[in-house]
């Protein structure tokens, strides 16, 4: 599949600055979009979708990097927003988005739900992405300087890393260009929540070190014989066994009796 039959998609939303507290770009969307910026001949070959309530002015980074228009779904409280969006993304060959989300909850389960909704392939925390016929093949991010290649079908869904790209160059003419383009809400009802409960797995009864790190240190270079064992009580009745016992949870702070 070429690139000039490829259709593409982002998903972008706007985020919470950690200092002022005004609305900015997420650096994994703006990843998600530099990429996707790539894949198409012009700006109006993508299409870039929003679901959510904020309004045009918090849109308005994501217009000054390139997008010629954000087609927002409104979403009533309590809908799935996931439903609405794959209504969207039926006839779209490749849907990029970022890894976690920049404001509201952040869980990154989105990329996940969306790709359950639409039975796709999901390639995460993508650095690179490149079209292959009618596969796609990324590069993954992964911790410690280390990456792997996946690859998968085309329709998928890619997880962009915010290391991924530098973010486009804003520009304030293409923020005068770009528009916001309100879609008609989706008559969609609120989804069900199931509640389940969980299950409580007994915690071990550990006792809190009170050596110092220089003990430790000197705890983990020795040989087998120097490290200090548990003490062994086989001399005494059931009643001082137990006294020794006690003893050891009152140091350490296990029982407050």
């Amino acid at each position: 599949m070429s690139k000039q039959n490829l259709k593409v998609a982002v998903l972008l939303a706007p985020a919470t600055h950690p200092v002022s507290g005004r609305p900015c770009a997420a650096a994994a969307d703006s990843a998600a979009l530099a990429l996707a910026m790539q894949l198409v001949p012009s700006p109006q070959h993508l299409l870039v979708l929003y679901a959510g309530d904020a309004d045009d002015a918090a849109l308005g980074p994501y217009l000054a990097q390139g997008v010629s228009c954000i087609n927002v779904l409104p979403v009533v409280a309590g809908a799935d927003i996931t439903r609405v969006l794959s209504r969207q993304l039926q006839d779209v060959d490749l849907i990029l988005c970022g890894r976690r989300a920049g404001g509201g909850q952040g869980s990154a389960m989105l990329p996940y739900l969306l790709a359950d909704e639409l039975n796709l392939p999901l390639l995460p925390d993508a650095l690179q992405l490149q079209i292959k016929g009618s596969e796609i093949e990324v590069e993954q991010y992964l911790p410690k300087g280390q990456r792997r290649r996946l690859a998968a079908a085309t329709p998928a869904i890619v997880a962009v890393h915010e290391r991924a790209c530098a973010p486009l160059p804003h520009v304030y003419a293409r923020l005068l260009a770009g528009q916001v383009r309100h879609l008609s809400p989706a008559n969609l009802q609120p989804g069900v929540v199931h509640l389940e409960p969980a299950d409580r797995r007994a915690r071990p009864l550990v006792a809190q070190s009170r050596a110092s790190g220089h003990e430790r240190m000197l705890g983990a270079i020795a040989t087998d014989g120097a490290k200090a064992g548990g003490m062994v009580v086989k001399q005494g009745d059931p009643v001082e066994k137990a006294q020794v016992l006690l003893n050891y949870l009152r140091d350490h702070h296990l029982v407050d009796f």
